[in-house]
């Protein structure tokens, strides 16, 4: 049989176009292979802890300097991206980093390959460990494979290097944390600055440093923040929040959001947004506004506690979207029924049914242990007596639990949401 002949029978037997590779058609060598085809392709393990030093390490560590990760693209994450994956400048390997501040375990990257026309199982990595980064090159590139695809074809395929704007990733995990970051859909990009702070600047400037035990609970706090919009209960208030919160949402003009309104911010508040996030000094509480977002000592450790955190949090965030102290968005203010009505109201209290249903990435303020005596050397404040002591704050969680409108509501209105198949279940 001539070449040509075996070619032809080669892209009928496979099922595929004849035009099946054209990203690489100068450099791409398809072999001739005999039938039957033996399925080759390999999905590589890999494992953190026996990579290469120089191939493997952990970011934001206690002891490094702030300088380490201000004003650095290396420390930039993306809240719908949280476990990144992409191609080093170097050579054709993939470095994955993890933002997530816990262990994830037992992922499978997948890449769609434009010659197969279809997702492969590149590598197994049976753990991301929290706050990593690491490389390792797929044992693909650059060797014939020969791959069984979907509908039980087989094909032929050499790729000489990565291309990383049509070899599209994706990652896969039944981890229960993994699936909840991969919920998350804010599109904020986020890096982190010491701002105006230097070592010299002393107590009159606005910011303090940023080092890298606060950058950690930044990473917490918007992880958590961006989750909180995703879930059944905000959609629900903000389709209702009169009737949940007590009175209605204000704009600067003190004008009442209407439906439209509602609707209209839930999209905005997610859309494509950069914050610099830092720390204020505690004489200001915290600073925002356009890409600024600084809260200040008490609120990196006081958010797992819901009451005490929040409302710094989303207020900076209300800044950032334009809102002004005329607003309700900023602060909670008493409406002609006497209830205390505002967007910051909101947060704290969803903060707080999420957290005691244990439906937030992070509730464990032990994770990264911000408050231990242990890593007071790390940080520049003390730790306020009720959060020394996990039976005194536990009480005054509880005492804020029992007052919130919110809990009252969701507790005696359950959500129901429905489910792939078509059933309802109570969130």
């Amino acid at each position: 049989m001539t070449r040509k002949g075996l070619w032809a029978l080669l892209c009928a037997a496979m099922l595929l176009p004849v035009a099946c590779s054209t990203v690489y058609e100068d450099e791409t060598v398809y072999n001739d292979i005999e039938i039957p085809f033996k399925d080759d392709f390999r999905t590589d393990t890999v494992t953190y802890g026996k990579l290469p030093a120089e191939h493997a390490r952990h970011i934001l560590n206690l002891a490094d300097p702030s300088s380490e990760i201000v004003g650095k693209a290396d420390y930039t994450f993306r809240t719908d991206e949280l476990i990144s994956v992409r191609q080093t400048a170097e050579d054709d390997s993939l470095r994955i980093t993890s933002w997530s501040a816990k262990t994830i375990y037992d992922v499978t990257l997948e890449m769609y390959i434009p010659e197969v026309g279809e997702y492969l199982p590149v590598a197994y990595l049976d753990s991301i460990p929290g706050f990593s980064r690491f490389t390792f090159k797929p044992s693909f590139v650059g060797r014939r494979n020969v791959c069984r695809t979907a509908d039980g074809g087989f094909v032929s395929f050499e790729c000489p290097h990565l291309d990383m704007e049509h070899m599209m990733v994706r990652l896969q995990s039944d981890d229960e944390h993994f699936k909840k970051l991969q919920k998350i859909d804010a599109k904020w990009t986020c890096s982190f600055s010491n701002y105006s702070w230097t070592p010299t600047a002393g107590d009159n400037c606005p910011y303090r440093e940023l080092r890298p035990i606060y950058a950690r609970e930044w990473v917490v706090i918007v992880s958590n923040y961006a989750y909180m919009m995703t879930t059944p209960e905000y959609d629900y208030v903000l389709s209702h929040f009169s009737e949940v919160m007590g009175g209605d949402l204000c704009d600067n003009d003190k004008i009442l959001f209407d439906a439209d309104k509602y609707q209209t911010e839930k999209e905005r508040f997610k859309a494509e947004k950069t914050f610099i996030l830092g720390q204020s000094s505690p004489a200001y509480g915290g600073l925002g506004g356009g890409y600024i977002w600084t809260v200040t000592d008490w609120n990196f450790y006081g958010h797992y506690a819901s009451f005490s955190g929040w409302e710094a949090i989303a207020h900076e965030f209300m800044h950032c979207m334009g809102y002004s102290h005329n607003s309700n968005m900023t602060y909670g203010a008493n409406n002609e029924a006497g209830v205390n009505v505002g967007w910051t109201v909101f947060i704290w209290q969803l903060h707080m049914w999420l957290s005691r249903k244990g439906d937030l990435p992070y509730t464990d303020r032990n994770l990264l242990g911000f408050h231990k005596p242990e890593n007071a050397p790390y940080r520049d404040c003390d730790i306020n007596a009720i959060f020394q002591d996990d039976a005194v704050l536990e009480q005054n969680i509880e005492k804020f639990y029992k007052q919130s409108r919110l809990v009252k509501y969701f507790t005696e209105h359950p959500v129901t949401v429905t489910t792939a198949k078509g059933k309802e279940e109570t969130k």
